[in-house]
Parts: C-alpha cells; structure tokens; sequence
C-alpha cells in the first residue's frame, strides 16, 4: 500500500549518515521484514491549558511520522479555554479562547488534518464531557454547573470547577449538536467524548439539576447514562465511533456501543478489568506514558507540592512497558495499542519538543515492534533519533552526556575520536 510504501521509506532513511558528503550506512546488506505489531500508535497533545500554534502541531506531527506514530490524540479544549471554532457554536471559542489569536479556525482545522494524513496520520479530537466543561459557561452558562465554585478541589480535579448539567433535556441536545458540529470538522471514524474525573459533588449542590434529577426519577448514574447514549448516537449517525476514558467503562453503569474503546489512563493494571468487560482498549496509564510528570505542583498554593502522577516517567519506564501484562491470552486480542500524553499545565510552545522527545518515541517503538525490547540496545537507537529530530528543527533533549557517545563508539571502533560524527550527522 501507499502507507506501507511510506513507512518502508521511514525505515530506509534510518540507515544512512553523511559525514563530509560521503553518505554511508553501517548496516549493509540488509534485509528487512517488517510490520507494525499494533494498528493504534498514539500521541496526544492537550491545548487548551495552554495553546500551541498550528506551525507547533505541524512540526510535531512531522517528528510522529518520523517514529511511525500513526495516531494524533487532540485535547482540543477543556475547562481552561475553548480555542476550537465550531461552526453554529462560535461564541464559545470568542468568548473562552485565551484570546481572537489563539484559536483554531475550521481552515486551520482542515490544513492540520491534511498534513498529518499526507504523513500517514489520522487526527482524533476530543471534546472531553460531560466534566472538564467549565469553559462553556462563558457562552452558554445554562449548561454549567457548579461553575467556578469553591473551592475547587471539592468540585472538581482542578480548577476552575464546571460540568455540563447532563440531567438536562436542553444541555443534552446541546451538546450532541456541538459534537456533531465538530466532527464534521474531522476525517477520522475515531472521536473521544472523554467521561473521566466526573465530581458528584458538583451535581449534588446545583439545584438544577436536583430538579432535574427529581422531575425524570433518575439517580446521577442514570441521567449519565441517558446523556451519554443521547451525545454517542449523535456521533455514530456522522459515522463516528466512540472513544471514552476508562471511568465510563469501570465506574459508572453506562450502556456504551460494543464497539467503543477505553483509554486506560488511570493505572496500567485497569486494562484487564476493561478488557473483561469486553471493550477494546488504547493504553494512556499515567504510570508509564504521562509526560507531564514530576513537574511538580503548579496551582501555587503549596511551594512544596509534587505533581499528582509523580515521579517523572523517564524513557526506560515507557520502554519497559508490557501491553499484554496480566492480560489473558484472549484479553490480549481486545489490545489496540497505547501513546504517550502531554497534559499541557506546565507546557507551552516553549518547552513541547524537549518535553515529548525523544521520549515518545521510546512507546512508538514498542507499539510497532512489540515489548520485550531491551533498554541497552534501545539507547543507541533512541540517541540517534535525538540527533536526527535536532538536524531535522525539533528540540529534542540529550538523553547522556556527549562524552558517552563518545566512549562507546570509540570503544566499538578502536578509533580516533573524531570518528564519532558518523553517529551525529544523520541524513
């Protein structure tokens, strides 16, 4: 196939170095067999913490399809901001965008798709519901409960507090229009309506939804239930499948599609428990691939506080990562595949290429070639695709000191050191 053709190429490019013009590679003759072991090789990038301009996601999707990574996980919006123009829905980007600069217009939408695609890529967005929906409330406050209430923590994971009043006849039909709207927007079957970190107490102390709760005889759970089968039937008449955060398969009673696929985000030993309820899964644990980690706290109101998901989760850690791990051998086949994530509190455009790679490649490797990699004879490859993301314009921090480049190739070669630049100039 054309795809196959392009990862091929993908491969090929990895082999040469130029040193002097002279382009060179140490591996010939070759003979390569090859195939991805999963079809689902993510990343997700979260903008709405903080925005990242469309020439940031170009570059990041460039180095995605440099490591095979076939899969971008877009947390366009959240409670912070809405920088997503949705066409009949404009008013929450104009008034919940950080500002008319920093929004994705329905052209910038359409230019991001198409260049991951020409990249081998499919584009999954997410409007993350019916929680993480502060930001609604600026345009349609209707819809919001609990909207910035304090303190926070006793409504929401983090501030501001907000959730969509999903009791709600109007909100629902509200937000299954929104959804609609925005995947028109998108190409991809895939798309996340997220259902993770819901706060009953936010339901409890609105009275609206009380009311609501009250007039229909519903329990939260079942009103949740009626909300979510309302949104994702929405979504399946434009040809959508529904992706959902592992909460809505684990922790409430909800009626979900046979077909819908679980992020597994909270710890990495959810999966079996998802997997038996026979869903199809993408892991996200936090205990491997959550790059944010080890940032510290950053609300501010504690100098001494750790990042919830600490310690950082270094490249060895995603690399040991075993899929299948305590996965029956039929649980194994309900396995999609998994990706790295950047939730965006502490990240910007300053900081995205040094903080994602070459990091996320380590899990693009062990999403295509399977787990069981050893982690010494992953460094050498991993260095070389920091050299190469740095030749090529992505910031890609050092995983060593230079000097063990130098060590060891020297030690490999029995040269001088100046032969070391075979494994700095990549083609």
């Amino acid at each position: 196939s054309t795809l196959g053709l392009f990862r091929g190429l993908t491969t090929f490019g990895q082999l040469w170095y130029d040193l002097n013009g002279i382009t060179y590679t140490l591996q010939a003759p070759f003979d390569i067999v090859d195939s991805p072991a999963f079809p689902y090789r993510g990343l997700m990038l979260d903008t709405a913490r903080n925005y990242f301009p469309v020439e940031d996601i170009k570059r990041t999707l460039d180095a995605m399809s440099w490591v095979k990574i076939n899969t971008f996980h877009w947390h366009v919006v959240d409670s912070q901001s809405f920088p997503l123009v949705v066409p009949g829905y404009t008013e929450l980007s104009a008034k919940g965008a950080y500002s008319s600069a920093q929004v994705y217009t329905p052209a910038d939408v359409e230019e991001i798709v198409a260049y991951a695609a020409a990249r081998g890529i499919d584009v999954m967005p997410e409007i993350d519901t019916p929680g993480h929906t502060s930001i609604i409330a600026k345009a349609y406050p209707e819809h919001i409960a609990c909207f910035e209430a304090s303190p926070w923590s006793s409504f929401a994971n983090e501030p501001p507090a907000g959730q969509l009043r999903l009791a709600s006849t109007a909100t629902t039909t509200f937000t299954t229009g929104l959804l609609e709207a925005v995947a028109s927007l998108f190409q991809s079957k895939l798309f996340s309506t997220g259902g993770d970190e819901l706060n009953s107490n936010c339901y409890t102390q609105d009275n609206a939804t009380q009311a609501d709760l009250a007039a229909q005889g519903k329990t939260l759970d079942q009103a949740l239930d009626t909300f979510v089968q309302a949104t994702h039937a929405g979504l399946r008449s434009v040809g959508k499948r529904a992706v959902v955060w592992e909460e809505l398969v684990l922790d409430h009673p909800v009626t979900l599609a046979n077909d819908t696929i679980a992020l597994v985000w909270i710890s990495s030993t959810n999966a079996a428990a998802v997997a038996q309820k026979g869903y199809k899964l993408i892991h996200a644990a936090s205990d491997y691939f959550y790059l944010d980690c080890g940032g510290g706290g950053w609300v501010g109101e504690n100098v001494l506080g750790n990042s919830w998901c600490d310690p950082f989760k270094t490249w060895q850690k995603s690399y040991s990562f075993n899929p299948f791990a305590n996965l029956t051998e039929e649980q194994s086949n309900f396995v999609l595949g998994g990706q790295h994530l950047l939730w965006a509190e502490q990240s910007g455009p300053s900081n995205l290429d040094p903080i994602v790679w070459p990091r996320a490649a380590s899990s693009a490797e062990v999403f295509w070639s399977g787990p069981g990699g050893d982690v010494d004879t992953a460094l050498p490859r991993l260095h070389d695709v920091s050299f190469r993301f740095q030749q090529r314009g992505v910031n890609a921090i050092a995983l060593q000191p230079l000097w063990s480049l130098y060590f060891k190739l020297n030690a490999k070669f029995q040269t001088q050191p100046h032969f070391v630049q075979l494994g700095l100039n990549s083609c």
